[in-house]
């Protein structure tokens, strides 16, 4: 027993001179720090793709022209007739949106957006949290008090 836990303990030595002089890609100083752009999937799929929709459509930049265009022949010919009498307009702006979609400044633009939200909205959270711990400790100072 007493050899074979020594030549264990001169694996390990060996194993760890080893790593000594070859450093892992995962030690602590390598590890590649996260970006304050990094987003779950979700939060790529559903939100950021909503900001593009609703800057794309407010935007004259982008598609207000091809959307104000659509809801001006809607509301001439009505929402159902609408549908067919106004299938110019409509490509018009579904083209444009799709355009819009994929256009990488404005989505960069959105997504900064939402990482702003996101920032404001935790520190707004944890500014919360801490009234509500102040105000337990008054309470519970103010409970041991009375007692």
């Amino acid at each position: 027993y007493f050899i074979q836990s020594n030549l264990r303990m001169a694996e390990k030595n060996e194993q760890s001179e080893k790593s000594a002089s070859n450093p892992s890609l995962f030690d602590r100083d390598n590890v590649p720090k996260p970006s304050k752009m990094l987003l779950l999937k979700a939060e790529r799929d559903v939100p950021i793709n909503d900001l593009v929709r609703e800057r794309a459509k407010e935007d004259v930049k982008y598609c207000f022209n091809q959307f104000a265009d659509l809801a001006k022949c809607q509301q001439e010919h009505g929402m159902i007739t609408g549908l067919w009498k106004c299938d110019r307009e409509s490509k018009d702006f579904k083209l444009c949106m799709q355009w819009a979609f994929y256009n990488e400044e404005l989505r960069d633009a959105c997504k900064e957006e939402y990482v702003n939200r996101k920032r404001i909205a935790r520190q707004k959270n944890k500014e919360a949290e801490l009234e509500d711990q102040i105000r337990l400790k008054v309470l519970h100072d103010w409970i041991k008090n009375n007692k």
